[in-house]
């Protein structure tokens, strides 16, 4: 049996990466995820609310 079929490789973004960009949730302002996105619709993990935007939405400045 061939496991090396089965196994992905996952890699991970670079956090240099400029063109990734940091979101941050509308409620609690705290940092979510690095990443790329047009639409969001989830579930903040640390105030629990609902989170349904587009991302330029969720995108904090550095100067915040």
């Amino acid at each position: 049996m061939d496991d090396k079929k089965n196994m992905v490789s996952i890699i991970p973004p670079m956090q240099t990466d400029p063109n990734l960009k940091e979101y941050h949730c509308p409620h609690c302002g705290r940092f979510l995820f690095r990443g790329n996105v047009k639409k969001l619709n989830m579930v903040c993990h640390h105030c629990q609310k609902l989170i349904n935007a587009d991302g330029n939405d969720l995108i904090k400045s550095k100067n915040e």
